[in-house]
């Protein structure tokens, strides 16, 4: 469907090369400002209407974007997912600090795109300004380069809201506003004044000095850009400088030095904010020349503390950036009272720069998450530019990996390269089939891993010889090892559960707040193939779905589908009509076919199945009545072999036709969350 790139749709097969914002780029160099404007909200729309269905591009970039019958249109949707889908895709310099997956993450690619093509220079020069801007376009570019540095912005929160608030933003570049008639008129007395003022001072210079004249052109702050203003506030070297909070700075000593200590006025803003308790000492301070004020004497940890706070003031207001932070020392200046804590002191305030350097991490395999300095900074592969220089410590974590602690020293200007090669572990990864240390096989279930099958005599064998008791086991464990586990009440099970979670915590398999249990009652139903059930109980959930079954849609079932009562090897007693199953009682485990969306076995028949919860849920008069699922190898009924169905059974019930199955999760979290 493309043009082609030399002689748009007029289209020879053989020499056909397809018409891409890369092949523009390629041939032409930097491309019209306008021309960008004008593609850029036409792609900014189209990003738009992508993200209101709530999928994700994922790869934006400038080959991926095709031009149609002259019109550019975004390609190559083979990456496209749902957002939030987190997996790391994309092409480096396009895909921002966080990754990919977001509309967020949309709006960064594009507006990289439209810096590249607009710019003449490498995505990874941004924000770096083109060499060859004409004077002509420098009012246009002002205005450009300020709507794509939001959409570039490192920090998520500080990128347009939405794609359509992007589109707007760029057509309303180098658009020519109406001036209110009440600024034309305050700015004309302004420049009426500042004039009248500087020819005053330059005719009183000439009359007294004739021997020599000095010109000095009036600043006009309305022709300046918002950008231009905002930079005015920002420290420079050698000038003073004022704060977000009105605290002067001095330059001296080749840094910026607060004019006086913290105050106890200032200080009780920071504890305002941030709810802090205080800790020190206020004492009374008289500057030369001055009024008397009131100084706060702090612990180190306090002061900290405040700086931190103060970094994260100045920079929401505009008043500093990112390249600089505070610090403090004790101020010699403010003598504290006698018997003062010797870690105490006064804060005398300094603006230290800081210096960055780029990093470039690699790991195999990819989409490990880096720590810097105990901060994450995004996923492998990763490119930042914005990395505070010295030494620093990079932690990768990858699920089904071992954690990854690498040091370097991050230079000012240069780029350190780090390469690691993850080392696997057997350790769980949830949304992905596990083998425990037993052999047992999990299969995925929404946020949780269910066991595929049963739990077996033979996996239930060294529990019960751990376990201090003098009784025979319920069954003998040492013969039929695959039949399922029988004759344990809930309490059992979930006793069960509990051990294997020490034993294989202690093998490092689980994290601390991973732990096995019994599934929930939606968990079971989830598995069998229900949708959310109307009711707040296993009581009150009871029967209300007809027609479904763990094995499909079909009564009787059309097949073996499970270990039921048939009749088999059974004289005189009938069974489901003209149904075979082959096993006159209990069968070994994953006899039958497993379910074939969830590849879980055994959900219908051979054993009723323990859930966690009661029967009437905690507000229930049935007291220890308990919850099994699934039927039995002595199930006929149709009504039992429902997915919906639950019987109701004494907790401390021990019985040879009840055994239960296992999930594992994270703490407090379940297969699909209530709404």
């Amino acid at each position: 469907l493309g043009d082609d790139a030399m002689h748009g749709t007029k289209i020879d097969v053989d020499t056909y090369v397809p018409r891409t914002l890369s092949t523009d780029f390629k041939r032409h160099g930097r491309l019209n400002l306008e021309f960008c404007r004008e593609i850029g909200g036409f792609l900014a729309d189209a990003l738009g209407y992508l993200h209101s269905y709530g999928l994700t591009h994922r790869d934006i970039k400038p080959s991926n974007i095709i031009f149609v019958g002259g019109v550019c249109m975004l390609a190559d949707i083979g990456l496209v997912a749902a957002h939030g889908e987190r997996t790391f895709v994309g092409t480096e310099g396009f895909v921002p600090p966080e990754g990919p997956g977001t509309f967020a993450a949309d709006i960064y690619s594009l507006g990289k795109v439209l810096y590249e093509i607009s710019s003449g220079n490498d995505r990874m020069d941004f924000p770096g300004v083109p060499d060859d801007l004409q004077m002509e376009e420098m009012r246009f570019w002002r205005g450009w380069n300020q709507v794509i540095c939001r959409a570039c912005a490192p920090d998520v929160f500080e990128r347009y809201a939405s794609a359509a608030d992007f589109a707007v933003a760029l057509r309303e570049v180098g658009v020519i506003k109406p001036e209110p008639l009440g600024r034309r008129i305050l700015r004309g007395v302004i420049r009426i004044s500042a004039g009248a003022i500087f020819t005053g001072t330059a005719l009183s210079i000439v009359m007294h000095q004739r021997d020599w004249r000095i010109a000095m052109p009036a600043l006009d702050a309305s022709n300046l850009t918002p950008e231009e203003l905002a930079r005015m506030r920002l420290p420079r070297d050698g000038r003073f400088w004022m704060n977000s909070e009105g605290l002067r700075f001095v330059w001296r000593e080749g840094h910026h030095i607060a004019d006086r200590p913290v105050t106890l006025e200032l200080f009780n803003k920071f504890l305002d904010a941030t709810m802090h308790p205080f800790e020190g000492e206020v004492v009374p301070w008289l500057p030369k020349g001055g009024k008397q004020e009131y100084i706060v004497v702090v612990p180190p940890d306090d002061a900290n503390a405040f700086c931190d706070w103060l970094n994260r003031e100045d920079r929401s207001s505009g008043a500093m950036n990112d390249d600089y932070e505070y610090r403090w020392k004790a101020d010699v200046a403010v003598r504290p009272a006698a018997g003062t804590r010797e870690q105490w002191s006064s804060l005398r305030l300094e603006l230290e720069r800081l210096h960055f350097g780029r990093v470039a991490i690699t790991s195999s395999p990819s989409g490990a998450v880096v720590l810097a300095n105990g901060e994450s900074v995004g996923m492998t592969p990763l490119s930042t530019s914005r990395v505070r220089a010295g030494m620093g410590t990079f932690e990768m974590h990858l699920p089904g990996y071992k954690r990854e602690v690498i040091n370097g020293k991050v230079e000012e200007g240069n780029i350190l390269k780090l390469d690691v090669v993850m080392k696997p572990t057997r350790a769980v990864v949830f949304g992905k089939k596990w083998t425990n240390s037993l052999g047992m096989e999990f299969a995925p279930l929404g946020d949780v891993l269910m066991a595929a099958s049963e739990i077996r005599r033979a996996d239930y064998e060294e529990f019960f010889r751990q376990m201090v008791s003098s009784a025979p086991p319920p069954v003998p464990l040492d013969a039929d090892r695959t039949l399922p586990m029988t004759h344990v009440s809930r309490a059992d099970a979930q006793s069960y559960c509990r051990w294997l979670t020490m034993v294989e915590k202690s093998k490092g398999l689980l994290e601390e707040n991973q732990a096995y249990r019994l599934p929930t009652d939606d968990e079971w139903s989830m598995a069998a193939g229900l949708p959310r059930e109307k009711g707040d109980a296993p009581e009150e959930r009871n029967d209300r779905i007809e027609g479904i079954y763990p094995w499909g849609f079909n009564w009787p079932p059309t097949r073996a589908a499970a270990n039921l009562w048939d009749g088999t090897g059974q004289k005189n007693k009938e069974g489901i009509k003209g149904y075979k199953d082959g096993f006159p009682g209990l069968a070994p485990v994953r006899s039958f076919p497993p379910d074939s969306r969830t590849e879980i076995f055994d959900l219908a028949g051979n054993v009723w199945e323990w859930v966690e919860e009661d029967y009437g849920g905690n507000d229930s008069k049935l007291t220890r009545m308990g919850v099994v699922r699934g039927g039995s190898w002595r199930t006929k009924e149709r009504m039992e072999l429902l997915s919906s169905h639950r019987r109701a059974i004494n907790v401390i019930s021990r019985v040879d036709d009840i055994g239960f199955r296992m999930v594992l999760s994270i703490e407090n979290v379940h297969a699909r969350e209530d709404e």
